[in-house]
């Protein structure tokens, strides 16, 4: 078995060396953008993009769809097609760091038949490992849209008070230097897109789509009405939107309370059993001196 395990070692380095060395070349200037802290292994990827051209591996079905999903809202529809290219190009160099790191253990190891399993799983478990890190930024951002939206749209509602229309009211809100968040850098691509030529209606649609979130979909669903139908129902379902998504906050952050809560009961039992132990250790000396 020692064999095989040596086997599967060196042939997982020399395939994705040699891929390495061609999309080393090929692929000099693709992964640049990337952010060296986030990607600090982005100069290994070359040769899993090289892998993933060569055996034309395309996401398809469900679980690409949700990938997608999440891409987007992390880095937007318009860098969709390169970030995927990424993440599926992290998803095989995960894969073969596994089955390398795994297969060198078991050779060390001096592991049986078993050995194999666990190779396999290795890199299987690596492969969707690589899912981890972007459900990890895309929760993350999901919660700065849901912490942020409240306080727009409360301004929003001001501003509108005040005889602003809604792009102006939109307009005055994204340009606040003051805030610097991911709601604010998704209104200012709207104003930004509707200077550039697009129309109110498809600029919405492209910030819903951009972001995912049901609060935001709401209210851009509630703009579109009012350009289509007009009327004076607006600043009414603006209200009562906002009145409905403070609420969530608040049982946000009252969830977020909880789980805080039952995080630190973990190290006040330590804490309590290591005071317990100090009070009782003196007596128990005593009593073993004693008999």
């Amino acid at each position: 078995m020692q064999a095989v395990f040596g086997g599967i070692f060196m042939l997982s380095i020399i395939v994705y060396a040699v891929f390495q060395i061609n999309g080393a070349n090929k692929y000099r200037d693709f992964f640049s953008p990337l952010d060296d802290k986030e990607y600090s292994y982005r100069s290994f990827l070359h040769g899993a993009l090289a892998i993933a051209e060569f055996l034309k591996i395309k996401g398809a079905g469900e679980y690409q769809a949700k990938l997608s999903q999440k891409i987007a809202m992390v880095h937007g529809n318009r860098n969709l097609p390169y970030y995927t290219k990424v993440h599926l190009s992290v998803k095989i160099f995960y894969t073969f760091l596994g089955i390398i790191l795994s297969s060198m253990l078991c050779l060390l190891g001096n592991a049986d038949l078993i050995g194999l399993f666990i190779v396999f799983s290795a890199g299987v478990l690596m492969f969707f490992l690589a899912d981890k890190s972007l459900q990890d930024q895309y929760k993350k951002r999901k919660f700065e849209l849901e912490r942020d939206f409240p306080n727009f749209l409360s301004k929003l509602i001001l501003l509108m008070n005040a005889g602003l229309n809604i792009r102006q009211a939109i307009s005055r809100i994204a340009m606040d230097a003051t805030v610097n968040t991911r709601l604010y850098a998704e209104l200012k691509t709207v104003i930004t897109d509707m200077e550039a030529g697009l129309s109110e209606n498809e600029a919405y649609t492209a910030f819903a789509e951009r972001c995912k979130i049901k609060q935001i979909t709401n209210f851009v669903r509630i703009l579109q009405q009012n350009i289509k139908l007009g009327g004076s129902q607006m600043l009414f379902e603006l209200r009562r939107m906002n009145t409905e998504c403070w609420e969530m906050r608040k049982n946000t952050a009252r969830q977020l309370g909880e789980t805080a809560s039952s995080k630190l009961m973990l190290p006040l039992s330590i804490m309590l059993l290591a005071v317990i132990l100090i009070c009782v250790a003196p007596v128990i000396i005593e009593l073993g001196s004693v008999f």
